[in-house]
């Protein structure tokens, strides 16, 4: 199973010559073509907003305050921080939400069009994962800096702790688009759409190719197309530009696995597994054998240490729940499911008030179809 589709990730220094263009997907049908979109393009209605409340004040710093202010909950503009929604500034503008790199889009697009200077800026954070089916994602973030008169203003509106000494860097407008590329791409690879997936991530690459996280999204659909050289071929790309870029890396072991050669895979498998221990979702996936095994002090080990590093997912109490109910551990169990059930989204609250005996056994006999 390949797993490490990557959202708004990091990548190495941007150079000016990038890698070969990637292999071509093999499918049937056709091919999918990805329209050119200018992500900063100012609509009529964004002109007119700019007009009415931001350029008819000359003094910038009033006019970077005014910009600051109109996108909380309760100014003129108002902006909903949405992670699901990969958007370009006029469609930002119009949902008045959408995720980081949408709200970027829309907010760079309004400062330089009110004669502020302003770009987008990647934030280093401690790894943040989440899953999506089989599939594990690894959240990263960007967000706004504009310039004032006497200082920098950052603009950010996800909610996000962010440490104050988290690293910083300032990326072009291609790196933005990039990533603004990449996340449609994951979003269709997700859907197992493979040829929307190849043909974002292709233009991802075509216009930063020194982003390292296209080419992993690249190896990861080469990979469910069957096609385990190519997949090799994009992740050793992927390390070319970025040694410690360890998405890559477990990817590749992956296909070293899959393809028998065993003694390739060992050369990476001790990097990859200190780097898979600090994923929640891997020590799920450890958790989850060990219970099988019965095993169940180990299981619950694994899932106390997943949980620590991702406190905020429905998915891991369960896990423990679950484990619990399974070791004797009724009480503790029936507390580990009421913490999934405050942390799970609206849709599944009513499947977390089941009596939990009838959650354990309907997991496990979904977990029984998908055993060949």
């Amino acid at each position: 199973m390949l797993t490490g589709v990557l959202l708004l990730s990091a990548c190495a220094t941007q150079q000016q010559i990038g890698p070969a263009p990637p292999p071509l997907l093999l499918h049937q049908g056709t091919d999918v073509e990805v329209a050119d979109v200018d992500l900063l393009a100012v609509s009529p209605a964004m002109n007119e907003f700019l007009e009415r409340y931001i350029l008819q004040y000359k003094n910038r710093q009033t006019r970077v305050h005014l910009l600051t202010t109109a996108v909380t909950s309760s100014g003129v503009l108002g902006f909903d921080y949405d992670a699901s929604r990969s958007l370009s500034a006029q469609e930002a503008f119009n949902a008045r939400a959408g995720n980081c790199i949408g709200f970027a889009n829309m907010m760079v697009a309004l400062a330089r069009a009110s004669g502020l200077r302003a770009g987008y800026q990647e934030v280093f954070r401690r790894p943040v994962w989440s899953s999506r089916g089989d599939t594990v994602l690894l959240m990263k973030h960007v967000n706004v800096v504009v310039e004032g008169t006497r200082m920098d203003y950052v603009m950010d509106v996800s909610g996000l702790d962010i440490h104050p000494s988290a690293r910083r860097r300032l990326v072009d407008d291609n790196y933005a688009k990039a990533l603004y590329l990449n996340n449609l791409g994951a979003e269709a690879l997700l859907e197992n759409d493979l040829p929307t997936a190849y043909a974002f991530m292709a233009k991802a690459i075509e216009i930063a190719p020194m982003v390292t996280d296209s080419w992993v999204n690249m190896g990861v659909v080469f990979g469910r197309n069957e096609q385990l050289d190519d997949a090799i071929t994009v992740f050793k790309r992927a390390l070319e530009i970025d040694p410690y870029q360890y998405s890559a890396m477990s990817n590749l072991y992956e296909v070293y696995v899959e393809q028998g050669n065993l003694e390739a895979a060992s050369v990476l498998q001790r990097k990859v597994e200190r780097y898979r221990k600090n994923n929640p979702y891997y020590l799920l996936h450890l958790s989850d054998e060990a219970l099988a095994e019965k095993q169940f002090d180990e299981s619950l080990d694994l899932l106390r240490r997943a949980i620590r590093k991702q406190n905020d997912d429905h998915m891991l109490y369960f896990a423990m729940a679950r484990t619990q109910y399974l070791s004797g551990e009724r009480a503790a169990a029936e507390d580990s499911l009421g913490r999934a059930r405050e942390l799970a989204p609206q849709k599944m609250v009513a499947w977390y008030r089941r009596p939990l005996d009838e959650l354990v056994a309907e997991h496990q006999a979904q977990q029984d179809s998908l055993t060949p």
